[in-house]
């Protein structure tokens, strides 16, 4: 990706070089293939003509299209379209008639007589050719900010959402956690001791790791297996807990809490008082592939339709934004019952 300190530099390069090759056309290319020697008045007539193409284009752009076309007010865009046709034609019959520029023109070329000495094909070819490019060019920029901006807003939400995650985590999670250790502490107290360290290093990655954009896959692994951990101690004996995470894991950048939902989910709507249940959860990695994977019971309290509630709808939402073209997601219901989520992600340094 193109650091955004170099964009303003590409973008004016493009159009240096754009002007440098019309000009090269214009002056040099089509003159020489010719292989005739021109009038000095038509080197001076081909220089007036690029740089009046070159005001046209960028009034058009920056000036006119957002003012009519983008506004959609086609009308006006017509009006200086039509007009700027008329205004080349005008000062192509002014400078041509001043000159005597078709006559010497014809001579060198060997015609008799220019076609039509009040119409200019190569002027209106060449207005025609640059208002439909600026046209184009503004319009598509345009696009593109209202693409960014729309994108912005999205991954503005998606970040307020995951603060609201991170909000609802805290109280809900920390507190039952706090009491769990708490009744842990009557029975065995070096437990209670490493529990409540668990905790603390949670609450320290959550504070201070999760702030920026991105944070480290290993950071993330570390913290879901602490919150699988300390879920454990408020489990039940009818709840089985299995993990497959390595403990080698190849350091890559990642957003923070992409993948906890998908586990806290297991364990809000997989997780029955009485029956028995099962959360299964999955880890694996190659190179900068990543594939994570969360199978839970599913029980019938919950809806058929069930989707995943707000946990799956915000990390779908995230990965779209973040990750497009570079992710794989599927959850619903297995050919056991069982409700599985797999996600894989390829990323990136």
């Amino acid at each position: 990706m193109t650091p955004t300190f170099f964009k303003p530099y590409i973008f004016t390069g493009l159009h240096i070089l754009a002007w440098l090759l019309l000009g090269f056309i214009m002056l040099f290319y089509i003159p020489i293939t010719w292989n005739v020697v021109l009038p000095s008045v038509f080197w001076l007539w081909q220089m007036i003509v690029l740089v009046l193409l070159i005001v046209i284009f960028y009034s058009n752009a920056k000036i006119i299209v957002p003012k009519t076309i983008i506004k959609d007010n086609t009308s006006p865009f017509l009006f200086w379209a039509f007009l700027m046709i008329f205004v080349m034609q005008l000062i192509a019959y002014f400078y041509t008639s001043q000159t005597d520029l078709h006559t010497k023109i014809s001579l060198v070329l060997g015609f008799k007589k220019y076609k039509n000495p009040y119409f200019d094909n190569y002027v209106f070819m060449l207005t025609l050719l640059v208002l439909g490019i600026s046209t184009s060019w503004a319009m598509l920029h345009h696009w593109q900010k209202a693409a960014q901006h729309k994108q912005k807003l999205e991954q503005d939400k998606t970040m307020a959402e995951l603060a609201m995650l991170k909000a609802q985590i805290n109280p809900h999670f920390f507190f039952n956690s706090l009491n769990s250790i708490y009744s842990l502490t009557y029975t065995n107290i070096e437990d209670s001791r490493s529990a409540l360290h668990t905790l603390s290093r949670m609450m320290r990655y959550l504070l201070y790791s999760t702030e920026g954009e991105r944070t480290t896959l290993l950071k993330e692994a570390d913290f879901m297996k602490d919150f699988i951990a300390l879920m454990k101690l408020r489990a039940n004996s009818k709840l089985t807990i299995t993990t497959d995470i390595p403990e080698k894991i190849h350091d890559y950048p990642i957003v923070p809490m992409l993948l906890l939902p998908l586990v806290e989910n297991a364990f809000k709507h997989g997780v029955h008082a009485t029956d028995k249940s099962e959360i299964h959860i999955k880890l694996r990695q190659k190179e900068n592939n990543l594939e994570f994977e969360v199978i839970n019971t599913f029980f019938e309290k919950t809806s058929t339709n069930y989707q995943g509630g707000i946990g799956l709808t915000n990390t779908k939402r995230r990965l779209h934004l973040i990750y497009p073209h570079r992710h794989f997601m599927t959850c619903g219901l297995d050919q056991n019952g069982k409700y599985r989520v797999n996600l894989q992600i390829t990323l990136e340094q």
